[in-house]
């Protein structure tokens, strides 16, 4: 019998799977090779990076593994090996109160540790591979848990190999281990983050990163969201100059020479779709246009729809293609 994933997805859509399994223990891995025996199936940390749009017809793996091992400790930094199943705010709270830094930039992201390296979240100038020594993870081929280093997980922009249709099938990652600083040393680049005044301590930084996001995102036990929808474009600095000749105010941040990065929510808000709500239930955040959300009864299919009108209004105003950062199932 279908097994219902609102529980387990922040949009709460409401969709079903054919089983859903919860990962407690990394002993129950072989067992879950059987279980699967070739048939589709999906990795779930908090659901908070993920839209499904149909019933899934396979098996839903909810990964739960908890604990965290110091490897190897100095004066200078720290190497920590942390469960996949591990909520990722409540790490990166942890480990600043620990005097282990470089993660508060990070704060607040929604999901799971093992999910932070699949797409290489980042916020605030700060990505986690500038952190991940390896990753483990349980090979369904081999059938044993197996470390991948940092250079060979292929990390990008909100993006990594574990995206890839090969990755995905074959590794479960059950841990990811980082190098963490023991000397405060925040980055600051973001406007912002600096004003009123530079915070002095990692509890500063981190406290003034959660009230940013909380003043602009949505709590997704209360409005129903996946965080940021969308990818921030790049594009050539020659197609930016271009866009300034009708989009003076356009905002953007350098890559480098030759390209930059501009903010899809100001895309979105320029095209007209920030703070809608569709009589379905399916809307773009008041406060931020990079949020789409569910008001309710919006199904996945509704929530894609309206995904799918703003990438092309986009395309269609500014010849810019925008991508989702959530995962379409």
């Amino acid at each position: 019998m279908p097994e219902n994933l609102s529980y387990f997805t922040t949009f709460k859509t409401g969709s079903t799977a054919k089983h859903i399994i919860i990962l407690n223990n990394t002993n129950q891995l072989l067992d879950l090779t059987k279980q699967l025996s070739g048939n589709p199936f999906i990795v779930l940390g908090s659901g908070s990076n993920v839209l499904f749009v149909s019933d899934y017809p396979g098996s839903v793996i909810i990964n739960r593994l908890r604990g965290i091992e110091i490897i190897n400790e100095n004066d200078h930094r720290v190497i920590v090996r942390v469960a996949a199943g591990e909520i990722w705010h409540d790490i990166v709270e942890s480990f600043s109160r620990s005097g282990y830094y470089g993660l508060e930039n990070l704060a607040l992201i929604p999901g799971t540790v093992g999910a932070a390296p699949v797409q290489n979240i980042g916020a605030y100038g700060v990505e986690i591979s500038n952190f991940v020594q390896s990753v483990s993870a349980f090979d369904l081929k081999q059938e044993k848990i197996i470390d991948i280093h940092h250079d060979n997980c292929a990390f990008s922009y909100r993006n990594s190999r574990f995206k890839s249709t090969e990755w995905r099938l074959r590794y479960l990652i059950t841990a990811v281990t980082l190098i963490l600083p023991k000397q405060f040393s925040p980055v600051l680049s973001y406007q912002g983050l600096s004003q009123p005044d530079k915070p002095k301590t990692a509890k500063a930084l981190l406290d003034r990163i959660v009230a940013i996001r909380q003043n602009k995102l949505p709590d997704p036990d209360i409005l129903a969201n996946a965080g940021s929808f969308f990818k921030n474009p790049v594009v050539e600095r020659q197609q930016l100059i271009a866009l300034q000749e009708k989009n003076p105010t356009i905002p953007y941040f350098d890559i480098d020479a030759e390209r930059v990065k501009i903010p899809t929510a100001w895309l979105i808000e320029q095209v007209g779709f920030k703070g809608i709500c569709r009589d379905n239930g399916a809307g773009v955040y008041e406060k931020h246009a990079l949020i789409l959300v569910n008001h309710g009864n919006a199904s996945g299919k509704e929530i894609y729809a309206l995904a799918c009108d703003i990438m092309q209004s986009v395309k269609a105003q500014f010849d810019i293609v925008i991508e989702p950062e959530v995962r379409i199932i």
